[in-house]
């Protein structure tokens, strides 16, 4: 398998092919040979790995130039949102994640009750 492992004294990430066995074993950093900690969150796809909000959408978002256009669609079909610096959409709650995907027509085929559906 493929596990990632994060630098937390410069920053540096890296891709490492081991076996379920050695997964635990610290990697060193190529960059300042610190040991390196294992990045769940990247493993994951950017994926929070608990359900703590606010949660950032990288599905939902958009280009960062149209920020300042969809704010103001936000506005006007009242789910004021925020966006990063990414275009990633920022959530704050399970309810605003639903009326936000609804009012730009976006659904979660997989979701449960409460989640944005397809109509």
């Amino acid at each position: 398998m493929i596990y990632c492992f994060k630098c937390p004294a410069c920053g540096k990430k890296a891709e490492v092919f081991r076996t379920i066995s050695e997964c635990k074993k610290p990697e060193e950093c190529p960059v300042c040979t610190e040991k390196m900690k294992r990045d769940f969150r990247t493993e994951q796809g950017g994926k929070r790995i608990n359900e703590g909000w606010p949660m950032v959408s990288v599905a939902a978002g958009i280009n960062p130039d149209q920020v300042g256009e969809y704010r103001e669609f936000d506005k006007t079909m009242g789910v004021p949102t925020e966006y990063n610096s990414d275009g990633d959409v920022v959530f704050t709650s399970r309810a605003h994640r639903k009326m936000y995907c609804e009012a730009h027509r976006l659904f979660d085929r997989n979701g449960g009750y409460g989640d944005p559906q397809r109509k």
